[in-house]
């Protein structure tokens, strides 16, 4: 259908040149017949050149119209007259029809314009959706979590700290365990928590707050505090996990922003496509984790 509309504008503007044309020819012949009609009647020779042009004339609307005009008992050759007026008129015809193929390339114009935009929202829609189905392949979630207890008594040694922390991964590790679909592994003071189906990570996320809070709820009645450190990534099953993936969810956890999950923009990004979603993520600030980039903390919706 454009290329329909394009070849039509094409078609329209060459009737226009052709119309110009014709209209300035006719005006031109006009002004040189009339002219010379005049000059002919008072016997002058100042436009004798147009003589051929004119007995041409003449002898075409003769075939058609053979009436002569009367002027004071005088009868003259009206022919050319005849000529001139109907080529006034066709001028005037010609005027008001360039108006309505202005009209007709404007209209057409505006079509051109809707399938451009057309075409356009397609062709967005569908840079979309094969973005969406490449984001979609990270479907593997990543879950670093690391713990640290303080003793709520300012005069307290910090000799039982290591033993503190292990504690509450234990108390963490035993409630998360019969979770499904998770892999877990513990390398130093961080608790490692993987799990290669997206959809349910409001689901992991919101059972590792409960717990946590549970955790933090029952050491606070024996005077301990307990921050958590939680760092989210989404992966694909093809990348290096240890050299690509495991790099960045430590220094996310570097970070170290108490009692807050953070994620960077590739995690943002295949969390908005999820139809339901548990958290609001909004940009906490830039830092240089692989390159200078936004971080997000994730926080629960009410």
């Amino acid at each position: 259908m454009l290329n329909f509309y394009k070849a039509l504008i094409k078609s329209l503007e060459f009737l226009l040149n052709v119309m110009f044309v014709f209209q300035i020819a006719l005006m031109i012949t006009v002004f040189l017949t009339a002219t010379y009609w005049f000059l002919d009647l008072i016997n002058c020779s100042a436009f004798e050149f147009v003589r051929p042009l004119a007995e041409s004339i003449s002898d075409f609307v003769r075939l058609f119209y053979q009436e002569d005009i009367e002027i004071g008992g005088v009868y003259i050759d009206g022919s050319l007259l005849l000529f001139d007026i109907l080529a006034l008129i066709a001028v005037f015809l010609i005027t008001k029809s360039k108006f309505y193929v202005y009209r007709w390339i404007e209209y057409i114009e505006a079509a051109i314009k809707v399938c451009l935009k057309e075409i356009e929202e397609n062709f967005n829609k569908e840079l979309q959706q094969e973005a969406e189905e490449r984001i979609k392949q990270c479907n593997n979630v990543a879950i670093l979590i690391q713990f640290e207890v303080k003793n709520m008594y300012v005069d307290y040694e910090r000799t039982n700290l290591k033993e503190k922390e292990d504690e509450a991964f234990k108390i963490f590790y035993s409630a998360i365990k019969a979770l499904t679909g998770c892999k877990f592994a513990k390398t130093d003071d961080k608790m490692l928590i993987l799990m290669d189906n997206f959809q349910r990570v409001d689901n992991l996320l919101n059972f590792i707050d409960m717990t946590i809070n549970r955790i933090r709820a029952n050491m606070k009645k024996d005077k301990w505090a307990l921050f958590s450190y939680v760092a989210v990534d989404v992966y694909n099953s093809k990348l290096n996990f240890k050299t690509e993936v495991y790099p960045i969810l430590e220094k996310l956890l570097s970070l170290r922003h108490k009692n807050e999950a953070l994620c960077l923009g590739n995690f943002n990004l295949r969390y908005k496509l999820n139809k339901e979603q548990m958290y609001t993520l909004f940009v906490k600030g830039s830092y240089n984790i692989i390159e200078e980039c936004d971080v997000f903390a994730m926080i629960k919706k009410d």
